[in-house]
C-alpha cells in the first residue's frame, strides 16, 4: 500500500499551484496572450498544462501551506513575478507608441486626433506602428518566447525565496528611460527626414513667398512620412528585437 503524508501532498500541491499563478498572471498582462479574443478558459487551461509540466523541476518551498498567510505570500509573490514579466513585455510596444505619436506630430496627422470619436487618445500613425510591433511579434514567434523565458525564470527567480527579491531586478526610472530611447531610436531617421523636408519648406518660402507654406507644408509632410514609413518597415524588425533581448535578460533568461 502506497502511503503519502500530508507535507508531500502540501510539497507537490505547492510545486503545481505557485508555478500555475506565475503563468496564469503572465497570461493576464502579456502582450498578444492577453488579449479578449482569446477566451479565459484557454488561457486557464495552458497555464495549468505548463504548471504540470514544469512542476518536477520546481523547488517548491518545504513544509508550505498555501492556505496561511505564509502561503499567500507565495502567492502574491509569484503574481507579482508574472505581472512584471507581462509589464515589461508591454513596455517595448510603449517605445513604438511613443515613435508614433512623435512621428505623427512632425506629419502634422496629430491633427486628425482632435476629431477622433474615441476622444482624441492615440494617432493614427500610433496605430499602426503599435500593429505592426504586434505582428513582427507573432511573426517572430514572441509569445512562445515569452512562455519560455517564464519557464526558464524559476531557475533564475526560484519559487519560494526571500519574499520579493525580483524587485530589486526592476529599476522603474532605468525602464521608464530605456522605452524613452527605444521610441526616439525608431523615430530618429523620421524625424531627421521631416526636418530636412521642413526646411526645404521655409528655403520655398523665402525664394517664393507669395507660396501658401500651410497649404502646401502639410501635404509634403505627409507624403514624405508616408513613404519613409513604407521604406522602414523591414527596420522596424531590430529595435523590437533588441527590446525583447533587453527583457530576457532582464530576468536571465
Amino acid at each position: 500500500m502506497v502511503a503519502f503524508s500530508d507535507a508531500q501532498l502540501q510539497a507537490w500541491m505547492a510545486a503545481f499551484l505557485l508555478p500555475f499563478f506565475r503563468i496564469l498572471a503572465l497570461f493576464t498582462a502579456a502582450p498578444v496572450l492577453s488579449m479578449r479574443t482569446i477566451p479565459a478558459r484557454a488561457r486557464i487551461g495552458l497555464s495549468i498544462v505548463l504548471a504540470a509540466a514544469i512542476a518536477p523541476s520546481v523547488a517548491a518551498p518545504v513544509r508550505v501551506d498555501l492556505m496561511s498567510y505564509a502561503g499567500l505570500g507565495f502567492v502574491a509573490q509569484e503574481v507579482a513575478v508574472g505581472l512584471a514579466i507581462g509589464f515589461a513585455a508591454r513596455l517595448v510596444f510603449a517605445a513604438f507608441d511613443l515613435a508614433g505619436e512623435v512621428i505623427g506630430l512632425q506629419m502634422g496627422l496629430s491633427y486628425a486626433g482632435f476629431f477622433d470619436p474615441q476622444g482624441g487618445q492615440g494617432t493614427a500613425v500610433g496605430s499602426f506602428m503599435n500593429a505592426t510591433a504586434t505582428l513582427l511579434f507573432v511573426t517572430m514567434n514572441g509569445p512562445l518566447l515569452l512562455i519560455a523565458a517564464t519557464l526558464r525564470s524559476f531557475a533564475t527567480l526560484p519559487v519560494g525565496q526571500v519574499p520579493f527579491e525580483f524587485a530589486r531586478r526592476f529599476d522603474p526610472v532605468a525602464l521608464g528611460a530605456e522605452v524613452f530611447a527605444l521610441g526616439l531610436l525608431i523615430a530618429l531617421p523620421f524625424l531627421a527626414l521631416i526636418l530636412f523636408v521642413n526646411l526645404l519648406l521655409g528655403v520655398m518660402s523665402r525664394v517664393a513667398p507669395q507660396l501658401s507654406l500651410f497649404s502646401i507644408g502639410f501635404p509634403v509632410t505627409i507624403c514624405a512620412g508616408l513613404v519613409l514609413l513604407v521604406i522602414g518597415l523591414p527596420w522596424i524588425e531590430r529595435p523590437l528585437a533588441e527590446g525583447l533581448g533587453r527583457l530576457f535578460m532582464l530576468f536571465g533568461a
